[in-house]
Protein backbone atom coordinates (compact mmCIF):
# COMPACT_ATOMS: atom_id res chain seq x y z
CA UNK A 1 0.00 0.00 0.00
CA UNK A 2 1.62 3.29 -0.94
CA UNK A 3 1.72 5.96 1.16
CA UNK A 4 -0.03 9.49 -0.08
CA UNK A 5 1.49 12.92 0.09
CA UNK A 6 -1.10 13.83 2.33
CA UNK A 7 -0.31 10.81 4.62
CA UNK A 8 3.28 11.96 4.91
CA UNK A 9 2.30 15.35 5.36
CA UNK A 10 0.69 14.59 8.68
CA UNK A 11 3.13 12.02 9.78
CA UNK A 12 5.63 14.45 9.50
CA UNK A 13 3.31 17.11 11.56
CA UNK A 14 2.70 14.55 14.78
CA UNK A 15 6.21 13.78 14.52
CA UNK A 16 7.51 17.27 14.73
CA UNK A 17 4.56 18.21 17.34
CA UNK A 18 5.81 14.82 19.48
CA UNK A 19 9.65 16.18 19.33
CA UNK A 20 8.48 19.64 20.47
CA UNK A 21 6.11 18.07 23.47
CA UNK A 22 9.14 16.08 24.26
CA UNK A 23 11.49 18.86 24.07
CA UNK A 24 9.17 21.36 26.28
CA UNK A 25 8.59 18.65 29.02
CA UNK A 26 12.44 18.12 29.10
CA UNK A 27 13.04 21.72 29.02
CA UNK A 28 10.20 22.37 32.03
CA UNK A 29 11.67 19.31 34.13
CA UNK A 30 15.35 20.76 33.61
CA UNK A 31 14.63 23.62 34.69
CA UNK A 32 12.32 22.56 37.83
CA UNK A 33 15.76 20.49 38.57
CA UNK A 34 17.68 22.88 37.88
CA UNK A 35 19.46 21.53 35.17
CA UNK A 36 20.16 23.95 32.72
CA UNK A 37 21.46 27.14 35.30
CA UNK A 38 24.45 27.72 37.05
CA UNK A 39 24.09 25.71 40.61
CA UNK A 40 26.04 25.17 43.61
CA UNK A 41 25.55 22.65 46.81
CA UNK A 42 25.07 22.76 50.22
CA UNK A 43 23.74 19.98 52.91
CA UNK A 44 21.73 20.59 56.18
CA UNK A 45 21.85 17.25 58.88
CA UNK A 46 18.24 16.87 61.19
CA UNK A 47 16.92 14.65 63.36
CA UNK A 48 13.78 14.49 61.51
CA UNK A 49 12.74 15.14 58.09
CA UNK A 50 8.83 14.49 58.61
CA UNK A 51 8.27 13.52 55.56
CA UNK A 52 10.53 15.17 53.47
CA UNK A 53 11.39 13.50 49.93
CA UNK A 54 14.01 13.92 47.31
CA UNK A 55 12.98 16.67 44.61
CA UNK A 56 11.04 18.13 46.81
CA UNK A 57 11.40 22.80 46.44
CA UNK A 58 13.67 24.90 48.66
CA UNK A 59 12.67 28.35 48.75
CA UNK A 60 14.19 31.69 50.27
CA UNK A 61 12.48 34.28 50.98
CA UNK A 62 9.39 32.58 49.48
CA UNK A 63 10.77 31.97 46.12
CA UNK A 64 11.79 28.26 45.25
CA UNK A 65 15.53 28.49 44.62
CA UNK A 66 16.28 25.26 44.54
CA UNK A 67 15.70 21.39 45.27
CA UNK A 68 16.44 18.35 47.29
CA UNK A 69 18.92 16.55 45.57
CA UNK A 70 19.33 13.32 48.17
CA UNK A 71 18.44 12.38 51.67
CA UNK A 72 20.39 9.68 53.51
CA UNK A 73 20.56 8.74 56.97
CA UNK A 74 23.62 9.18 58.68
CA UNK A 75 22.66 7.36 61.81
CA UNK A 76 20.10 6.64 64.13
CA UNK A 77 19.14 10.14 64.74
CA UNK A 78 20.81 11.68 62.11
CA UNK A 79 19.61 12.62 58.04
CA UNK A 80 21.51 13.75 55.79
CA UNK A 81 19.89 16.48 53.62
CA UNK A 82 21.54 17.46 50.28
CA UNK A 83 20.49 20.49 48.59
CA UNK A 84 20.91 21.85 44.86
CA UNK A 85 20.14 25.64 45.23
CA UNK A 86 20.47 28.33 42.15
CA UNK A 87 23.72 30.28 42.31
CA UNK A 88 22.22 33.98 42.02
CA UNK A 89 21.08 33.41 45.68
CA UNK A 90 24.61 32.14 47.07
CA UNK A 91 25.95 36.09 48.21
CA UNK A 92 22.72 35.86 50.44
CA UNK A 93 23.47 32.46 52.70
CA UNK A 94 25.82 33.47 55.70
CA UNK A 95 27.35 30.87 57.88
CA UNK A 96 24.61 32.23 60.16
CA UNK A 97 21.41 30.89 57.79
CA UNK A 98 19.47 28.66 58.49
CA UNK A 99 17.62 25.71 57.23
CA UNK A 100 13.98 24.25 58.33
CA UNK A 101 11.51 21.92 57.14
CA UNK A 102 8.06 23.14 56.52
CA UNK A 103 4.57 22.41 54.30
CA UNK A 104 3.59 24.01 51.19
CA UNK A 105 0.40 25.04 52.73
CA UNK A 106 -1.72 23.34 55.14
CA UNK A 107 -1.84 20.03 53.77
CA UNK A 108 0.70 20.70 51.28
CA UNK A 109 4.11 18.92 50.46
CA UNK A 110 6.88 19.29 52.36
CA UNK A 111 9.52 21.54 51.45
CA UNK A 112 12.81 23.81 52.94
CA UNK A 113 13.16 26.96 53.68
CA UNK A 114 15.90 28.92 54.21
CA UNK A 115 16.58 31.82 56.33
CA UNK A 116 19.44 34.43 56.13
CA UNK A 117 22.10 35.06 57.95
CA UNK A 118 23.62 38.34 59.37
CA UNK A 119 24.88 40.64 56.71
CA UNK A 120 28.23 41.04 57.90
CA UNK A 121 28.75 37.20 58.63
CA UNK A 122 31.33 35.07 55.88
CA UNK A 123 29.37 33.20 52.88
CA UNK A 124 28.89 29.85 52.95
CA UNK A 125 31.14 27.85 50.86
CA UNK A 126 30.22 25.23 48.35
CA UNK A 127 29.62 22.06 49.61
CA UNK A 128 29.24 23.74 53.14
CA UNK A 129 26.81 22.80 55.83
CA UNK A 130 24.12 25.10 56.48
CA UNK A 131 22.35 25.28 60.23
CA UNK A 132 18.76 23.76 60.35
CA UNK A 133 16.08 23.53 62.65
CA UNK A 134 14.45 20.41 63.13
CA UNK A 135 10.35 20.37 62.18
CA UNK A 136 7.76 20.22 64.13
CA UNK A 137 6.73 16.62 65.22
CA UNK A 138 3.16 16.70 63.87
CA UNK A 139 2.32 13.38 65.23
CA UNK A 140 2.91 14.50 69.40
CA UNK A 141 1.59 17.77 68.50
CA UNK A 142 -1.72 15.52 67.47
CA UNK A 143 -1.16 13.68 71.01
CA UNK A 144 -0.76 16.54 73.03
CA UNK A 145 -3.98 18.42 71.34
CA UNK A 146 -6.49 15.31 71.75
CA UNK A 147 -5.08 15.35 75.55
CA UNK A 148 -6.11 18.94 75.63
CA UNK A 149 -9.25 17.99 74.38
CA UNK A 150 -9.81 15.38 76.26
CA UNK A 151 -9.14 17.54 79.48
CA UNK A 152 -11.23 20.66 78.17
CA UNK A 153 -14.26 17.70 78.03
CA UNK A 154 -13.70 16.90 81.61
CA UNK A 155 -13.09 20.35 82.79
CA UNK A 156 -16.92 21.46 80.69
CA UNK A 157 -18.32 18.57 82.37
CA UNK A 158 -17.31 19.49 85.77
CA UNK A 159 -18.36 23.03 85.38
CA UNK A 160 -21.69 21.81 84.37
CA UNK A 161 -21.94 20.11 87.27
CA UNK A 162 -21.14 22.81 89.24
CA UNK A 163 -23.70 25.30 87.34
CA UNK A 164 -26.46 22.34 88.02
CA UNK A 165 -25.40 22.48 91.63
CA UNK A 166 -25.65 26.52 91.77
CA UNK A 167 -28.76 26.67 90.18
CA UNK A 168 -30.42 24.41 92.51
CA UNK A 169 -29.09 26.61 95.28
CA UNK A 170 -26.36 24.14 97.32
CA UNK A 171 -23.43 25.67 98.26
CA UNK A 172 -22.37 29.87 98.99
CA UNK A 173 -22.27 30.69 95.55
CA UNK A 174 -25.74 29.00 94.93
CA UNK A 175 -27.46 30.31 98.31
CA UNK A 176 -25.90 33.80 97.02
CA UNK A 177 -27.78 33.95 93.53
CA UNK A 178 -30.29 31.84 94.65
CA UNK A 179 -31.55 31.61 98.07
CA UNK A 180 -32.64 34.61 100.26
CA UNK A 181 -31.14 33.23 103.40
CA UNK A 182 -28.07 34.66 103.40
CA UNK A 183 -29.54 37.80 102.11
CA UNK A 184 -31.74 37.82 104.93
CA UNK A 185 -29.04 37.61 107.32
CA UNK A 186 -26.53 40.31 105.60
CA UNK A 187 -29.82 42.61 106.20
CA UNK A 188 -29.78 41.74 109.95
CA UNK A 189 -26.47 42.32 109.93
CA UNK A 190 -26.69 45.86 108.72
CA UNK A 191 -29.45 46.63 111.21
CA UNK A 192 -27.18 45.59 114.29
CA UNK A 193 -24.38 47.82 112.30
CA UNK A 194 -27.40 50.80 112.39
CA UNK A 195 -28.08 50.66 116.03
CA UNK A 196 -24.64 50.40 116.85
CA UNK A 197 -23.89 53.43 115.06
CA UNK A 198 -27.18 55.01 116.12
CA UNK A 199 -26.12 54.05 119.89
CA UNK A 200 -22.54 55.30 119.36
CA UNK A 201 -24.05 58.54 118.30
CA UNK A 202 -26.45 59.13 121.44
CA UNK A 203 -23.63 58.07 123.43
CA UNK A 204 -21.23 60.96 122.02
CA UNK A 205 -23.85 63.62 121.82
CA UNK A 206 -24.29 62.83 125.90
CA UNK A 207 -20.49 63.15 125.77
CA UNK A 208 -20.51 66.42 124.36
CA UNK A 209 -23.68 67.73 126.49
CA UNK A 210 -20.90 67.00 129.83
CA UNK A 211 -23.20 64.20 130.80
CA UNK A 212 -21.43 61.20 132.44
CA UNK A 213 -17.59 61.34 134.18
CA UNK A 214 -15.88 61.21 130.60
CA UNK A 215 -18.10 64.50 129.24
CA UNK A 216 -17.48 66.05 132.53
CA UNK A 217 -13.78 65.34 132.36
CA UNK A 218 -13.40 66.45 128.74
CA UNK A 219 -16.30 69.21 127.98
CA UNK A 220 -16.68 70.99 131.86
CA UNK A 221 -14.24 72.88 133.73
CA UNK A 222 -15.30 72.30 137.30
CA UNK A 223 -13.26 68.80 137.58
CA UNK A 224 -10.11 70.93 135.89
CA UNK A 225 -10.60 73.86 138.41
CA UNK A 226 -10.69 71.50 141.38
CA UNK A 227 -7.59 70.02 140.09
CA UNK A 228 -6.02 72.91 139.76
CA UNK A 229 -6.98 73.61 143.47
CA UNK A 230 -5.61 70.45 144.72
CA UNK A 231 -2.40 70.56 142.82
CA UNK A 232 -2.13 74.82 144.09
CA UNK A 233 -2.68 73.53 147.61
CA UNK A 234 -0.16 70.35 146.87
CA UNK A 235 2.63 72.84 146.53
CA UNK A 236 1.55 75.45 149.04
CA UNK A 237 1.81 72.37 151.50
CA UNK A 238 5.56 71.02 150.13
CA UNK A 239 6.72 74.93 150.66
CA UNK A 240 5.66 74.72 153.95
CA UNK A 241 7.27 71.67 154.54
CA UNK A 242 10.10 72.43 152.83
CA UNK A 243 10.24 75.66 154.90
CA UNK A 244 9.55 73.69 158.23
CA UNK A 245 12.43 71.38 157.42
CA UNK A 246 14.80 74.48 156.88
CA UNK A 247 13.98 75.73 159.50
CA UNK A 248 14.30 72.98 161.73
CA UNK A 249 17.66 72.72 160.29
CA UNK A 250 18.56 76.21 161.44
CA UNK A 251 16.90 75.47 164.86
CA UNK A 252 19.26 72.93 165.16
CA UNK A 253 22.39 74.57 164.25
CA UNK A 254 21.23 77.01 166.79
CA UNK A 255 20.64 75.15 169.64
CA UNK A 256 24.00 74.19 168.74
CA UNK A 257 24.97 77.16 169.47
CA UNK A 258 22.87 78.02 172.43
CA UNK A 259 24.68 77.92 175.75
CA UNK A 260 22.23 75.43 177.05
CA UNK A 261 22.95 72.71 174.57
CA UNK A 262 26.85 74.02 173.64
CA UNK A 263 28.20 71.46 176.65
CA UNK A 264 25.50 68.46 175.24
CA UNK A 265 26.63 68.57 172.02
CA UNK A 266 30.10 69.00 172.80
CA UNK A 267 29.95 65.97 175.02
CA UNK A 268 28.54 63.88 172.28
CA UNK A 269 31.02 64.90 169.58
CA UNK A 270 33.87 63.60 172.13
CA UNK A 271 32.10 60.43 172.50
CA UNK A 272 31.91 60.02 168.56
CA UNK A 273 35.94 61.02 168.38
CA UNK A 274 36.12 58.30 171.00
CA UNK A 275 33.57 55.61 168.90
CA UNK A 276 35.49 56.02 166.11
CA UNK A 277 39.21 55.99 167.47
CA UNK A 278 38.16 52.71 169.03
CA UNK A 279 36.69 51.05 166.04
CA UNK A 280 38.84 51.55 162.86
CA UNK A 281 36.86 48.56 161.13
CA UNK A 282 33.21 50.36 160.96
CA UNK A 283 32.12 53.34 159.86
CA UNK A 284 29.49 53.97 162.03
CA UNK A 285 28.88 57.57 163.19
CA UNK A 286 25.38 57.06 165.18
CA UNK A 287 24.98 59.09 168.24
CA UNK A 288 23.34 57.40 171.24
CA UNK A 289 21.19 59.56 173.27
CA UNK A 290 19.26 58.78 175.72
CA UNK A 291 15.77 58.70 176.37
CA UNK A 292 15.77 62.55 178.63
CA UNK A 293 18.38 63.59 175.81
CA UNK A 294 15.62 63.07 172.72
CA UNK A 295 12.76 64.25 174.62
CA UNK A 296 14.22 67.51 174.95
CA UNK A 297 15.67 67.71 171.05
CA UNK A 298 12.18 66.73 170.43
CA UNK A 299 10.21 69.71 172.11
CA UNK A 300 12.59 71.88 171.27
CA UNK A 301 12.58 71.09 167.55
CA UNK A 302 8.60 71.11 167.70
CA UNK A 303 8.59 74.44 168.83
CA UNK A 304 10.94 75.62 166.82
CA UNK A 305 9.19 74.24 163.87
CA UNK A 306 5.57 75.34 165.12
CA UNK A 307 6.60 78.80 164.95
CA UNK A 308 7.89 78.50 161.77
CA UNK A 309 4.71 76.78 160.45
CA UNK A 310 2.56 80.09 162.32
CA UNK A 311 4.84 82.76 160.45
CA UNK A 312 3.96 81.04 157.20
CA UNK A 313 0.48 80.65 157.85
CA UNK A 314 0.13 84.46 158.58
CA UNK A 315 2.17 85.61 155.40
CA UNK A 316 -0.22 83.28 153.40
CA UNK A 317 -3.73 84.81 154.96
CA UNK A 318 -2.00 88.38 154.24
CA UNK A 319 -1.12 86.93 150.44
CA UNK A 320 -5.22 86.13 150.40
CA UNK A 321 -6.76 87.95 151.96
CA UNK A 322 -8.63 91.34 149.69
CA UNK A 323 -7.24 94.60 150.13
CA UNK A 324 -8.75 96.48 152.23
CA UNK A 325 -11.45 99.10 150.82
CA UNK A 326 -9.46 102.48 152.76
CA UNK A 327 -6.10 100.88 150.95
Amino acid sequence: MKTTASQKVRIGIFTAVGILLLLTGIFLIGKKKNMFGDTFHIYGVFNNVGGLQEGNNIRFAGINVGTVETISIISDSLIRVDMLLQSKIRPFLKTTSFATIASDGLMGDKLITIAPGEPHNILLPNGGKILTVNPIDFEKSIIKLTNVAANAEIISAELAAVTVQIRQGKGSMGRLLYSDDLAKGLEGTINNAESMTRSLAEITAEVKSGKGSLGRLLYNDTLAKSLEGTAENARVTMETINDAAYGFSENMKALQGNFLFRGYFRRKEREKDKLAASANATDSTDIEMTDDDLKEIEAAAEKAQQAIIDRKMRERAKQLSPPSKGN
